[in-house]
């Protein structure tokens, strides 16, 4: 076996001594032996498997429905129980065995549904679903049962936008919510984030809003989030709160340089209202979080909006990207996501300003010209600093 080879290799380049050596092997003996499937007996039951669903298939027309319900019910437990001594007898991989039988309990969902037409088209389906795959996580943690419980969460989303009562979007925020706060793991709380967000545009249906800022108010009501968590939570989601904000600003601009956002109806209340909601959260942020104070910026979206030309929105856009990468510099923190950022904004002041004027030759030229500048400006601040440290 590979650990005695090693144990030997150990003991005779004197790694470890006798002593240890034997301490090891007793304790890797006592090991309980992973069981391994024979690979003529898995592809005996793959084609076993796939006979039995084709036959299914072919007479499903015919079988009666209490049948079928049964029949999906029966697998979905069995799969569960193949997890189960998957895991206490050490053989297959027990998550795979339990991805299934949530599938199996969708499909259940699904063929009751269907049999005794009741009805698949509502989110029931996607409802139990998310609750499933959530319960499923905090059960089993697997990163899996996340991904799944996302995608649940999209789907009634899209499939409750055009009818969704206010009872049903408060009871789809507060299982967000309550998923969002209790997990510990940062792509349940991405995930749930980004299913919070979403939410928020169903405003729009609910209430018939026609305003171009509701993104700008679900991210500040997002951001009241940071005060009830834990140092590293906000650590890990600040990232997500600037790349949302700076994709905001890009739209913004993107939009407004190249319609005249006719079919917005822009208040001057409402971007007085959010001039100081954004100076709230620059204020909150100050003393929570200070790398979310970018956001204070898109407080001024709503006035930015009334100039036709964006103008505005592009020399902000530029200004904020500038000034992100030299604080980043200055603070040693990643640049990564600063030069995403500022690049993207480059290619969208191209393509509304100068596109039509440029030689394509010229244009990549002038983009190659602006990412040497920056690299060179980032160069002088590192060799400046270690300068002083020597």
């Amino acid at each position: 076996m590979e650990w005695e080879r090693k144990i030997a290799q150990w003991r005779s380049e004197g790694v470890i001594d006798t002593e240890t050596a034997e301490r090891i092997q007793a304790f890797e003996t006592r090991q309980p032996k992973k069981r391994k499937l024979p690979l003529l007996l898995i592809i005996g039951l793959i084609f076993f498997a796939l006979a039995v669903f084709s036959f299914i298939a072919a007479n499903w027309q015919a079988i009666p429905a209490i049948a079928k319900v049964g029949m999906v019910v029966f697998l979905m437990w069995i799969f569960y129980i193949l997890a189960h001594f998957s895991e206490k007898k050490r053989f297959g991989h027990p998550i795979v065995f339990r991805i299934l039988g949530y599938v199996m309990f969708g499909a259940s969902l699904i063929v009751t549904g269907q049999t005794f037409h009741l009805g698949t088209g509502s989110s029931i389906v996607p409802w139990a679903l998310i609750i499933a795959a959530i319960a499923h996580f905090f059960i089993w943690r697997h990163a899996t049962f996340t991904v799944l419980a996302f995608f649940s969460g999209i789907t009634i989303l899209t499939s409750a936008a055009p009818g969704i009562g206010i009872i049903e979007w408060l009871l789809f925020i507060a299982v967000t919510l309550a998923w969002f706060f209790v997990s510990k793991d940062g792509l349940a709380m991405i995930f749930s984030w980004l299913l919070l967000f979403g939410s928020g545009f169903l405003a729009w249906t609910i209430w018939d809003i026609d305003s171009p800022l509701v993104p700008v108010w679900i991210l500040f009501a997002l951001v009241l989030l940071v005060p009830f968590l834990a140092k590293d939570k906000q650590k890990l989601l600040s990232p997500l709160y600037l790349m949302v904000g700076g994709i905001q600003l890009i739209v913004f601009l993107a939009i407004r340089g190249e319609s005249d956002m006719a079919f917005a109806e822009l208040g001057m209340l409402e971007s007085i209202a959010l001039a100081v909601a954004g100076a709230a959260i620059l204020a909150l942020a100050y003393f929570r979080e200070r790398q979310l104070m970018w956001l204070g910026v898109l407080g001024l979206v709503g006035f930015m909006l009334y100039d036709e030309t964006a103008i505005v929105l592009a020399i902000t856009a530029e200004l904020t990207a500038l000034a992100y990468l030299i604080i980043a510099q200055r603070q040693e923190q990643p640049l990564a996501l600063g030069f995403i950022y500022f690049t993207v904004v480059q290619f969208v002041i191209y393509v509304i300003y100068a596109w039509e004027r440029l030689d394509m030759s010229l244009f990549f030229l002038i983009g190659a010209i602006l990412l040497f500048v920056l690299s060179g400006i980032a160069w002088w601040f590192n060799r400046k600093k270690e300068g002083a440290m020597t």
